[in-house]
């Protein structure tokens, strides 16, 4: 309390507020933890969202408080000097939405299983009057007219849009080190990465600076942030997500999905956004399934494979010892595991490239055409950042070749996407690390080092992720145990198209049995 005043300041007035009000659930809610060892709105902060989702439905929390406790969070711990989660922070519309949304709770009225959950959106999906930059001092001052089709289906739910999280510069990159915006930085150690290109939202996620949060995932940018960050981020199967809004990459690849603190937290959000979306031709009119009802369906009799041959070939020490770990988990639970070999992975890296490069010049283009009619890649070609102009502004100077192009698409994907069925034949899913070692150094964006050597950064990091993008296949990534130093590591595991379900079981069941997550100390 300010003496001279006699007013409280704001994090005062939200830690009494919230003790007062919400102590009695969060004892519950917590156990045994002590209320000394952090402040309440830290607790709060770092509680899943679905029991956040729980607290505001028995009117135990209000939607304006929660969004003030994160809010007071990014103020202390993020921007430009600290993790860097955030590039536009949308506090003003946030505390607005939360003001209506707590109006209708108070008469009994819920939007849906998302009313008055925060969520941190990656910039390059659109928001209705919030600056979407793409990471890019391109679009710097652009705020679309719309929302994208997954942002109308968060707020439908019921969900706060909090703001637009860093990421790598039109999601071409996987360190998060953003030459415009400066890099966002890993909470377990602000030395090193996040991982990227959705790294904003990992580090929004793992640091308690949001409910929730949504990445896109071209070759591995939600499961190689939220393994790095010590998160659970899910990658649906294509299609699965409508894309419309999008900054896309490749149509072919792109998928949209949660990063979040638990499994039964990603299960939540992929609900609320998945379905079809008339401006995305590659989006599934599938039925939905009701991913909560997923969970109780566990590990116990499935059968996993772990692709030794260039998966698990030439991993950190401490990625290895993880994994191990993890099959003894995966065994204690009643699970079978066998080693298989995936066909045609030797082609993985070069069709996933002719692919990208080919079509990501026209979807880039396109997109600016929206805020310039006359927009081309050359004319912005000096403000791209200095790491995306050559693959960017130098695949239309020099694009892949129509029939490189058809041969990648056609050809070698579906060879890789045989490899993959013949490899799960008799199995469930398969299981791997989700990148071959934790978290390098920022500024290590050429390479870095692995077992004593010099390695290509780019490549080692979507090394495990990317032949699952190029296939279209659904995968999660969930914490699996630490470095030496602290850092986490994450497991990744993979199912057949539209399986969505079953990664959620097995994914849960090995999350409640591991314990594995600790929340970064900040």
């Amino acid at each position: 309390m300010d003496k001279k005043t006699g007013e409280i300041d704001r994090r005062t007035f939200l830690k009494s507020t919230l003790a007062a009000g919400a102590g009695l659930a969060l004892t519950g809610v917590m156990g045994d933890m002590a209320w000394g060892k952090l402040q309440p709105q830290d607790e709060v902060a770092n509680l899943s969202l679905s029991e956040l989702a729980k607290m505001i439905q028995r009117g135990e929390l209000t939607s304006k408080g929660l969004v003030e406790i994160y809010l007071d969070r990014i103020q202390k711990y993020d921007g430009t000097k600290g993790l860097n989660a955030y590039i536009t922070v949308a506090g003003d519309s946030a505390l607005k939405q939360a003001e209506q949304l707590d109006q209708m709770a108070k008469a009994g009225k819920f939007k849906g299983p998302l009313h008055g959950l925060p969520i941190a959106v990656k910039d390059n999906l659109d928001t209705k009057d919030i600056r979407t930059t793409g990471g890019s001092k391109i679009l710097a001052e652009w705020k679309p007219g719309q929302d994208a089709h997954v942002v109308q289906k968060l707020r439908d739910a019921g969900a706060i849009i909090l703001g637009k999280t860093n990421m790598h510069e039109f999601a071409f990159g996987i360190t998060t080190n953003n030459t415009n915006y400066g890099p966002a930085r890993n909470p377990y150690d602000r030395s090193r990465i996040p991982g990227g290109s959705s790294g904003g939202s990992g580090v929004a996620a793992a640091a308690g600076l949001c409910s929730g949060a949504i990445g896109t995932d071209t070759g591995g940018s939600v499961r190689i942030p939220a393994a790095l960050c010590g998160v659970v981020g899910m990658k649906p199967t294509l299609g699965r997500v409508g894309r419309g809004g999008m900054m896309y990459l490749s149509f072919t690849r792109d998928v949209i999905g949660p990063i979040t603190r638990t499994v039964p937290d990603a299960a939540l959000i992929l609900g609320a956004i998945a379905g079809r979306e008339p401006k995305d031709p590659e989006s599934s009119s599938k039925q939905i399934p009701n991913y909560l009802s997923c969970l109780k369906d566990g590990v116990r009799g499935k059968t996993f494979g772990i692709p030794r041959k260039l998966f698990c070939e030439n991993i950190d020490p401490d990625t290895e010892r993880v994994l191990e770990e993890s099959i003894v988990a995966i065994k204690g639970l009643g699970g079978k595991v066998k080693d298989v070999e995936i066909k045609h992975m030797g082609i993985a890296t070069p069709t996933g490239f002719n692919i990208v490069l080919a079509e990501c010049i026209y979807l880039i283009e396109d997109y600016f055409k929206a805020f310039d009619p006359e927009a081309t890649i050359e004319k912005y070609a000096d403000q791209f950042g200095a790491d995306v102009k050559p693959p960017i502004v130098g695949s239309k100077e020099k694009p892949v070749p129509g029939f490189v192009y058809a041969k990648s698409v056609r050809g070698d994907r579906n060879l890789m996407i045989k490899g993959f069925e013949e490899s799960m034949t008799g199995l469930d899913a398969l299981i791997m690390p989700t990148t071959p070692l934790p978290a390098c150094k920022i500024g290590d964006d050429k390479d870095t080092e692995l077992n004593g050597k010099k390695v290509d950064t780019f490549l080692t990091y979507i090394r495990n992720c990317d032949p699952v993008s190029v296939v279209g296949y659904p995968a999660i990534t969930i914490p699996a145990g630490n470095s030496r130093d602290g850092l986490p590591i994450g497991l990744q595991i993979v199912a057949r198209p539209w399986e969505e379900c079953k990664l959620f079981g097995i994914a849960n069941d090995f999350e409640k049995a591991t314990k594995v997550r600790k929340a970064p100390k900040l």
